[in-house]
């Protein structure tokens, strides 16, 4: 039997309720979870187990990244093109990008389509070691209408087009499908208009295919009529809402028995204006005000399920934890989108997204409490991933 690892922290956030125990150990095995001790059961075996003490730390459970892009890089001058970019190319600012996720505490993400299946060959790589990277949710192509949004979407038109697609990125394994619903930019008034690119009927076909071998739908989609299609057909997640109306957050919150995704960054950081073209940054500009509204309804809902995700600004996960904060939630439901309700929309709920026994060993430290201070997780200590220590600083 392989020795036992203690984790000593001065506070460890346990449990699907992310309960708060000082100075607590866990013990770990291989890639699991065996227990959560008291100080004093530790003592009793101390010189039977390795011993990593972090000290002040906080421990949690390792984040989810929900909304993630291997092939773009929104730190880098251009990402908005990068689709266009060789395969080669795609696959560099793929790994380079999984290790900034990896060691940022981001121990599962969620990738939201890239091109050439790029996203399952390194869901692969990564399974069998060869790449070092979160563990990987995978949707493949992601398909979008042919005279609709979607950088990294490839064009499509009609049903039987999109049922083709859908089957295709079963045949390779992936976990979920996508659709662009609408454009990018949001609205910048609750009058203006939001088109809706893909129809009730080619959106219904995705979600029937979804159903047939038990995976996942999700949609990129900022309001307007789309939003309302994605309700009425059961879209599993729907990912951005930047631009939903009060009468949709009050379907959101009594009709729709799914998740919503907020990326909130996309439209309220400012420091990604330095990335990106300067009519983009001025569309944002106008749609701020507007947007931060429609954002916080949902943060301030108390009904609507939702996560976290940065859109592919890796290792930034932390900054949306502070939106959602900022915007209305709760600290702790704002930790647990990126963890433990994380796991739940991902469906890995059983074996990801708290620190629990039994579950995979998957863990950050940070400096403080993140329950206090959510920019406490922009401090990173350490990261374990499946019991392997990732990162560890004194």
């Amino acid at each position: 039997m392989n020795k036992m690892n203690v984790i000593l922290a001065g506070r460890v956030l346990v449990g699907e309720n992310l309960k708060k125990q000082e100075r607590a150990c866990v013990l770990v095995q291989e890639d699991r979870i065996l227990d959560i001790l008291s100080p004093a059961e530790y003592e009793a075996i101390r010189d039977q187990v390795d011993t990593i003490d972090l000290g002040d730390a906080t421990l949690l459970p390792g984040l989810f990244e929900c909304h993630n892009h291997l092939a773009l890089d929104a730190g880098l001058e251009g990402h908005l093109g990068m689709m266009e970019l060789s395969e080669c190319e795609h696959t560099v600012l793929a790994i380079n990008g999984l290790k900034k996720d990896l060691l940022s505490g981001v121990t599962t993400a969620r990738c939201m389509g890239d091109r050439n299946y790029i996203d399952v060959k390194m869901k692969q790589m990564i399974a069998e070691g060869r790449v070092d990277g979160p563990d990987l949710l995978v949707c493949g192509i992601g398909m979008r209408a042919a005279h609709g949004h979607g950088f990294v979407g490839l064009p499509h038109c009609g049903v039987e087009e999109f049922r083709k697609t859908s089957r295709e990125n079963m045949y390779r394994k992936v976990d979920h499908l996508k659709i662009f619903m609408t454009p990018g930019t949001p609205a910048a008034s609750p009058d203006e208009f939001i088109p809706c690119f893909i129809t009730p009927e080619e959106a219904s076909v995705v979600v029937s295919e979804a159903k047939s071998t038990n995976i996942r739908t999700t949609a990129h989609c900022v309001g307007g009529r789309g939003l309302d299609i994605c309700i009425q057909v059961g879209i599993d997640v729907i990912d951005h809402l930047y631009s939903v109306s009060p009468e949709q957050i009050r379907v959101l919150e009594n009709e729709f028995g799914g998740w919503v995704d907020m990326t909130s960054g996309i439209v309220l950081d400012e420091g990604r204006e330095a990335y990106t073209p300067p009519a983009q940054n001025e569309k944002m500009r106008k749609a701020r005000a507007y947007s931060t509204e429609c954002i916080n309804r949902v943060y301030q809902s108390g009904k609507i399920r939702f996560t976290l995700g940065t859109d592919a600004y890796h290792g930034m996960l932390y900054k949306e934890v502070e939106y959602a904060v900022a915007g209305g939630a709760s600290k702790l439901d704002a930790l647990k989108a990126v963890t433990v309700n994380a796991a739940a929309m991902t469906g890995l709920h059983d074996i990801k997204g708290r620190i629990a026994s039994g579950y995979l060993a998957d863990f950050l430290a940070v400096d403080g409490d993140p329950l206090e201070d959510p920019h406490a997780l922009s401090r990173v200590r350490f990261v374990m991933k499946h019991g392997k220590t990732i990162r560890l600083e004194s």
